[in-house]
């Protein structure tokens, strides 16, 4: 069990701010990557499409939203969120080219500063808000469809997301801010930097607390309450530079409920959750403070940057991250459950599982549905799942310069043990509330998993004048065993071993501003440990995901504009998806172990025409824009999908457009996103006796949000020497629209919502 708490929290963030001071002085630093090459809107010089978020895009998110909104104005890029600033997890979705991160699947990786998230799936994930506040993030780097080889990541079968923290500042200050908005949102956020201390390094230590309602509903309707720490620190010895970054995140989140595209019709501003406490727990199944996910993060690491000699440079960054959580659910009765003897047991699936509604005088369950109740009292449970992870390991990558190549190798080892087990606990009076007997009645399950990764890769970058060559192999080694601490019959074990991926670009500069690039790279995503909790899964029936990418482009780095344009092709086989969750009259069936079933559904082709546009016509104004094409499509008939139809959940025509002003005091900006209409569900189904296909046609929309912001600075002997106002305005229009979600089940998005951030520096 790991106890995440502020005490634990402050001696790690001492080690570390500590080694980075010690570290030893005779070797030289080797600027960062990222330092190297400047970042534009329209990404870096790699034969990748790829992309970057800039501070333009930050100004249309209010601080208290979550970091994942950055990216959703890119090409290729769609966000959706269940809560109004993003504050629930279990309804967040990504999708991009025609791979998504939602409930079932997880598609993408992720990465912050490079050092990778642990997955993103509900069950034990962590997507990039768990880690990063939105005043400490510098910006997002977006591989569409290939990544960067040295990407530490399971999921990056369609590219991944690194999240880069901000560095320090090299002045002594502090800054202070308080937001308040809809939904009875209020978030305070300090941070304070220490300048340049030893002569050497600069550091800073954040914190932040923010609460929201549900945008759904009034009254107990739900909320979401964060705490947050961040500390980063950055020492510059004679030959090394050393990163060191700790953060930890305290979050409760009551979610959102999916709507199908009727119910959305019906009411697109109630998704089924109620939010008045009744004392029926049939009705109060339902209640939304009820729905809840708890998660408590920690992530640090320690990067060292060596310049080994003038033409070699490596670096070595070990990590570690701890996590625990909890899911509830409130079943409206609660659980006989019995061995092979009948035999009353309290952990363990059991032989046989009744559920009952009611108990008589003498508290003894009554199993007999048809027995009179006339005086009985009604029972439910409040069950949870409980999430425990440990993970640490380490990045290695060398490079090596040799006359006109560019050697690259890295590593990547990860050891990650987590546990997962369920248990139900009396609610004990369902007339006054939830509130429950700690000590649980029944534990359905408690597993164990272990996993151990390892990836290498080796990489050629050869020039010859104008044209760059980069060839490349990756591979991971990956195993995976659970054990089942009730039954040991249920244990398991798989490897997910790839073959040698292998990627091929080149960079043509045809101009000093105007390049041509090509790749292609094969993609490799695990098979993930979650499949190990399905009871009587057979695993040698799924085959680990791949996609194969091809990437065609130019790209223009001008004086006032910049843009890029891609086509690319995308061939997806093998994906695994998780069959849709048994429901009893629309509510989940509470006693399935797991939410579904995983099976191969054959393959994917997703092709498609990327553009994006960056232009500063003027000193203090500029305009942005972003527009995707994307056709993606089943390739086989397989598992009640059909070749030729449309992916479900996967928007097919985006565009965003960006209008923004900054003079050095006053800040304006408005933007909009256009999403075509596209195809919500596919694979057979009958309705009305009629088998359909693809099916719920999603209406398009266009969501238009806005800020206004000023700045300004005040004497050097005022207490506080700057000020800032923001004021943000999302669905500007109040528009009623579906964010997102998976195939068949669909979020309702957030209406008008707005929000007002005082900020003071000193």
């Amino acid at each position: 069990m790991h106890n995440l708490r502020l005490n634990s929290l402050t001696l790690a963030i001492a080690t570390l701010l500590s080694s980075a001071a010690q570290a030893e002085e005779n070797v030289t630093v080797a600027a960062a990557e990222s330092d190297v090459e400047v970042l534009s809107v329209v990404g870096k010089r790699v034969s990748y499409a790829n992309n970057s978020t800039d501070a333009n895009m930050a100004q249309f998110q209010a601080p208290i939203s979550n970091v994942l909104d950055l990216v959703n104005n890119l090409p290729g890029v769609n966000v959706g969120q269940g809560d109004a600033f993003g504050s629930d997890d279990y309804t967040t979705t990504i999708s991009m080219r025609g791979f998504v991160i939602d409930r079932a699947d997880q598609q993408l990786g992720i990465t912050i500063d490079g050092v990778p998230n642990g997955g993103s799936a509900y069950a034990g994930g962590s997507k990039a808000n768990r880690y990063l506040d939105a005043e400490n993030t510098r910006y997002v780097e977006v591989g569409q469809g290939s990544s960067d080889i040295a990407s530490a990541s399971l999921d990056a079968l369609g590219g991944t997301l690194n999240f880069i923290s901000a560095n320090p500042a090299m002045e002594k200050g502090g800054r202070f801010g308080y937001s308040n908005g809809s939904h009875n949102a209020r978030r305070y956020y300090a941070r304070f930097d220490t300048g340049e201390v030893f002569n050497n390094t600069t550091a800073y230590f954040s914190l932040s607390d923010s609460y929201n309602s549900r945008w759904i509903g009034s009254g107990s309707n739900g909320y979401a309450n964060r705490f947050h720490v961040e500390a980063k620190s950055i020492t510059e010895l004679e030959r090394a530079r050393i990163t060191a970054r700790i953060s930890y995140n305290d979050a409760h989140e009551d979610n959102y409920d999916y709507r199908s595209l009727a119910q959305f019709k019906q009411n697109p501003h109630w998704d089924g959750l109620t939010s008045a406490w009744t004392g029926n727990p049939d009705i109060d199944q339902n209640f939304a403070e009820a729905w809840s996910t708890l998660r408590e993060n920690m992530l640090a690491y320690v990067k060292t940057e060596f310049d080994l000699s003038d033409s070699v440079d490596m670096d070595v960054t070990p990590y570690l991250h701890l996590q625990n959580g909890r899911g509830d659910w409130l079943p409206p009765y609660q659980v006989y459950a019995t061995d092979t003897g009948g035999n009353l047991i309290s952990k363990g699936n059991g032989a046989q599982r009744i559920t009952y509604n009611y108990v008589d005088a003498n508290g003894q369950p009554i199993l007999d549905t048809d027995a009179d109740t006339t005086g009985a009292t009604r029972v439910s449970s409040y069950r949870h799942t409980h999430y425990e992870k440990q993970r640490y390991g380490t990045t290695a990558n060398l490079r090596w310069t040799l006359g006109n190549n560019l050697l690259r190798a890295g590593l990547w080892l990860e050891q990650q043990d987590r546990n997962q087990s369920r248990d139900w606990h009396k609610v004990l009076d369902p007339q006054v509330y939830h509130y429950f007997d700690n000590t649980p009645y029944w534990v359905q399950f408690d597993d164990d998993y272990d996993q151990s990764v390892v990836k290498y890769y080796l990489q050629d970058t050869i020039s010859f004048g104008d044209l760059q060559l980069t060839l490349g192999l990756q591979q991971y080694l990956i195993d995976i065993e659970r054990t089942d601490n009730f039954d040991s019959s249920n244990n398991g074990k798989l490897n997910s071993d790839s073959d040698l991926l292998p990627g091929i670009g080149v960079v043509y500069r045809l101009t000093d501003k105007l390049e041509l690039f090509a790749g292609f790279a094969e993609n490799f995503k695990a098979i993930p440990d979650t499949i190990l909790n399905t009871v009587g899964q057979d695993f040698n029936e799924l085959e680990a995901e791949t996609a194969d990418n091809i990437d065609f482009g130019l790209r223009y780095f001008g004086d006032s504009i910049n843009w890029s344009a891609t086509y690319y092709d995308v061939s997806f086989n093998n994906r695994i998806t998780l069959l849709a969750y048994e429901e009893i009259d629309d509510l989940p069936d509470y006693l399935a172990e797991l939410d579904g079933t995983f099976v191969n559904v054959g393959g994917v082709t997703s092709r498609g025409i990327e553009a994006n546009l960056d232009w500063r016509f003027t000193q203090h104004w500029s305009f942005t824009s972003a527009l995707t094409l994307n056709s993606a499509e089943y390739s086989e008939t397989i598992n009640g999908y059909r070749a030729g139809d449309k992916v479900a959940a996967i928007p097919e025509q985006m565009l965003s457009m960006a209008l923004n002003y900054n003079d050095g005091n006053y800040r304006a900006g408005i933007n909009g996103k256009y999403t075509a209409e596209y195809y919500g569900a596919a694979g057979s189904d009958e309705i009305d006796g009629v088998i359909q296909w693809n099916r719920d046609p999603i209406p398009a929309h266009t969501i238009v949000n806005a800020y206004l912001g000023y700045q300004y600075n005040l004497a050097a002997a005022a207490m506080f020497n700057q000020v800032d106002l923001a004021l943000t305005l999302n669905n500007l229009t109040d528009k009623s629209y579906i964010s997102g979600g998976q195939e068949g089940a669909y979020l309702l998005g957030a209406g008008r919502t707005v929000s007002f951030t005082v900020s003071l520096g000193f």
